[in-house]
């Protein structure tokens, strides 16, 4: 027989083999049940009989088609051993296996018992194992030939053998794993299933808790506008479209009217966002009527709306971009991206961290003040059903994204190559791609619905979506436009139109190299580079980008933590130093030190340090130094030294071209490893690869 060590080691190998997830409860007249027994922490000896490891009472009545299904395997075992050694006796394990089978507990016909599927699974691996294991006993103490390291080997000729009844997790014979013999069973708690456990519940919890602490300390300080007339900022545009949500109709949402101003903060994003005001405004009129009245709301400030609106994207991030977040990690290590064996297990604490403790999301939503954490979190779902294979639903959510935050398109091409090449490789990929496309325009149709009575409402909502006569870009922005605009006058040498054009085929051409490698090649690794280089295209190219929009590359860029430590932690420094600007604006550069020290000490926190010591070569390693240094420079002299009064934003395009510079060269960098991935990389087949 095999090498079959693994049996020895008790029915909770047997269980580990076949990787199965529960346990029968056995009834005993002497004691508590197994599954109480195995919950406790204690051996359960209900298995007792099956081997010879572990003493005790008889067996169950409900176990006998079972025994009676391992008596015979043993004895065609016994029979496949005496072929190639006549002088082999009985196995007397076997025949007391099978009368035990036969009589039942007390030597009384005994009758089946209704219980599970899984747990008659789990016995009925178990007792082949055990069986397999005294064949492979009677081979070794009778045979006086044949013999390896002390034990006879002999190939698997059964038929029963050869459909894989003793194959472990990977489809491999267990024979080719060697294990000590063990006189106890394992314990549960060591079962290698076919992913490794969730985090620890009081683990994730306490990361969860640090990064909502964070967020209520960065949100005691001031936010955009504050005190600034007439328009103040981002806060008050926030609230304003709570005020006009709650008043108005939604045939007035994005129409001017005597009511609606539209030059004063007019609603400008998609339905979906426009149904989260007026949720927040219901909320905020229950608690503070003034800070939401028509008309005479505009600028209202106070200590209670101040907090009440923070408690808004509080609760916000914690019901969406949370359960998200968990959702990701847990799929990652499931799923196969994030390594196997122990490498599965060493960073998703650090993982974990690096997706909820983003210090740019953070600064913006709670410290500027937006809703980002909606839509990205609605994206981070999507991406986490991916990736898990329920495709639908990350259809149904990346929907909801793009209705909530027009900006989400940012990862479009990325979704779209990646579920168009796993839909080619199926067997019909007709009909994967229409179901695909009547969740969307469902979703859509649901999210529209009060806007498609007419042609002209509709309209209406997409005009305000797409603003191009704010120009090609508004303030200092580290994309291509703004950084050369130093050189070349964009906006004096070309009209809108012709902007939107050369703007739309620079962002096609910037980000088609990712799309095609996920229609040929689809994989989950290749999703999460091909959903950071369209995202970074858009960035970097497409029309009317805010300095903000750095938030959707670095949603993946934290996505890839472990893979690609450096790309991580360069991407998100240089996206913070972007927004310096912004921040020193907000009056926020207190909370700015504090994150981005946090966040140094969470890059190189012990979680990603197996990954970390991958060299950079020298001319790279030069070329971010320099940068860094510069980036570092710069803060200061932004602070203490007035810019000359001809160039009053040169240190902002200094910055933004620095950040610009490091962009390009990550985005290269992430293209060329994403095309790599043909090289080492399987493929996702017609069946989902999760």
């Amino acid at each position: 027989m095999g090498r079959l060590g693994r049996a020895h080691a008790g029915p909770y190998a047997a269980v580990q083999a076949h990787g199965l997830r529960c346990w029968p409860s056995t009834a005993r007249a002497n004691g508590p049940s197994c599954s109480a027994q195995i919950k406790a922490g204690v051996p359960c000896r209900a298995w007792a009989g099956y081997s010879k490891d572990v003493p005790g009472p008889a067996h169950s009545a409900s176990y006998a088609p079972m025994l009676r299904r391992a008596a015979r395997l043993k004895r065609r075992r016994r029979n496949l051993v005496q072929e190639d050694s006549p002088s082999s006796a009985p196995d007397p394990a076997a025949v007391a296996l099978e009368k035990d089978a036969l009589s039942g507990a007390g030597g009384a016909p005994v009758e089946p018992r209704s219980g599970g599927c899984a747990a008659r699974q789990a016995v009925d691996a178990s007792v082949r194992a055990v069986a397999a294991a005294a064949s492979a006993r009677a081979a070794c103490e009778d045979s006086s030939a044949g013999r390896l390291g002390g034990c006879r080997i002999s190939r698997y000729t059964s038929a029963s053998v050869a459909r894989g009844d003793f194959a472990n997790n990977q489809g491999e014979p267990m024979a080719k794993t060697k294990k000590p013999r063990s006189s106890a069973p394992d314990p549960p708690a060591h079962l290698p299933w076919h992913h490794p456990p969730a985090p620890p519940v009081s683990t994730a919890l306490l990361i969860s808790l640090a990064a909502l602490l964070l967020r209520v300390l960065v949100s005691v300080g001031p936010y955009s506008g504050q005190g600034v007339a007439p328009k103040f900022g981002d806060y008050e545009a926030q609230r304003h479209w709570m005020e006009l949500t709650l008043h108005l109709p939604s045939s007035d949402w994005y129409r001017n009217t005597s009511a609606n101003d539209l030059a004063y903060w007019g609603l400008d994003y998609p339905p979906l966002s426009a149904y989260q005001s007026r949720l927040h405004g219901l909320l905020l009129n229950a608690s503070l009527p003034d800070a939401v009245a028509l008309r005479s709301s505009r600028g209202f400030e106070s200590p209670e709306s101040k907090l009440l609106m923070r408690w808004t994207v509080l609760s916000s991030d914690l019901m969406v971009f949370f359960p998200a977040a968990l959702w990701f990690v847990w799929v990652y290590f499931k799923g196969g991206v994030g390594g196997t064996g122990e490498e599965r297990m060493a960073g998703w604490t650090w993982l974990l961290a690096s997706c909820l403790i983003n210090p740019c999301l953070v600064l913006i939503d709670h410290g500027h003040f937006q809703y980002n954490c909606i839509s990205l979190g609605l994206t981070l779902g999507a991406i986490a059903g991916v990736l898990s294979g329920n495709e639908l639903v990350a259809a149904a959510l990346f929907s909801l994204s793009i209705n909530h935050k027009q900006m989400s398109l940012y990862f479009a091409p990325a979704f779209f190559g990646h579920l168009l090449g796993k839909c080619i490789k199926r067997k019909y990929p007709i009909v994967e791609v229409m179901k695909l496309g009547f969740v969307v325009l469902g979703t859509f149709a649901f999210v529209w619905w009060p806007f498609l009575h007419s042609y002209e409402a509709a309209m209406q909502v997409i005009s305000r979506l797409a603003p191009f006569e704010r120009g090609i870009y508004e303030d200092y922005v580290a994309n291509f436009w703004c950084s050369t605009s130093v050189l070349i006058k964009w906006k004096r040498l070309f009209a809108i139109k012709p902007l939107k054009l050369m703007s739309l085929s620079a962002t096609i051409l910037a980000f088609l190299p990712s799309l095609v490698q996920q229609i040929r090649s689809p994989s989950n690794l290749g999703f999460l580079y091909s959903l950071l280089n369209s995202s970074i295209s858009f960035y970097l190219f497409s029309y009317q980008v805010h300095e903000k929009s750095i938030l959707l590359p670095l949603l993946p860029a934290s996505l890839l933590a472990l893979q690609e430590p450096h790309l991580y932690g360069w991407l998100m420094y240089f996206g913070l130093f972007s927004m310096y600007p912004l921040i020193c604006r907000d009056h926020l550069l207190l909370q700015y030190i504090a994150v981005l020290g946090l966040f140094v000490l969470i890059y190189y926190s012990p979680g990603g340090s197996s990954k970390k010591g991958m060299s950079i070569p020298s001319g790279a390693k030069a070329v971010l130094s320099l940068a860094l240094l510069c980036s570092l420079l710069l803060q200061v002299l932004y602070l203490q030294i007035e810019p000359p009064k001809r160039y009053p934003f040169l240190f902002d395009a200094l910055m933004m071209f620095i950040c610009f510079s490091q962009f390009v060269i990550l985005t290269l960098y992430t293209n060329y490893k994403q095309w790599m991935l043909n090289s080492h990389s399987r493929s996702v087949g017609r069946k989902k690869d999760l």
